[in-house]
């Protein structure tokens, strides 16, 4: 087993989005896919902005690609999509899978914005 020293511990930054686990068992090197997951689900747009500077945008976009967003809102999707460029045909095909469906309306938040100007965002800001 490795030492618990050499592991890349879990961002102090981050520790308060895991809150039912003990930081000192969570680690970025082995619990890489669920910490971005996790900051990309529920973490602020400070949050957003540390993760981008810990792991690089190749590696978020390619954990939103490999998981197809799922998780994650579809305000929140839509946002990423501006931001990393993912492709409008794969994200309306994640976001009309009937598997998200069945959760994706149980917030009841009403039709969501169609761009992100509507949503408020603008790129620059992050």
């Amino acid at each position: 087993m490795k030492d618990k020293k050499a592991k890349r511990k879990l961002p102090k930054r981050f520790e308060s989005l895991f809150w039912e686990y003990d930081p000192e068992d969570l680690s970025l090197s082995e619990d890489r896919e669920f910490i971005i997951k996790r900051v990309l689900c529920h973490g602020s747009v400070e949050d957003f902005k540390a993760l981008r500077k810990t792991v690089g945008d190749k590696e978020i976009k390619a954990v939103l690609m490999r998981t197809r967003g799922r998780g994650i809102d579809r305000r929140r999707i839509r946002f990423y999509q501006v931001i990393f460029s993912l492709p409008a045909k794969e994200v309306e095909a994640w976001l009309n899978d009937p598997a998200r469906t069945i959760w994706g309306g149980r917030c009841g938040r009403g039709e969501e914005p169609k761009n992100a100007v509507e949503a408020g965002l603008e790129k620059n800001q992050i």
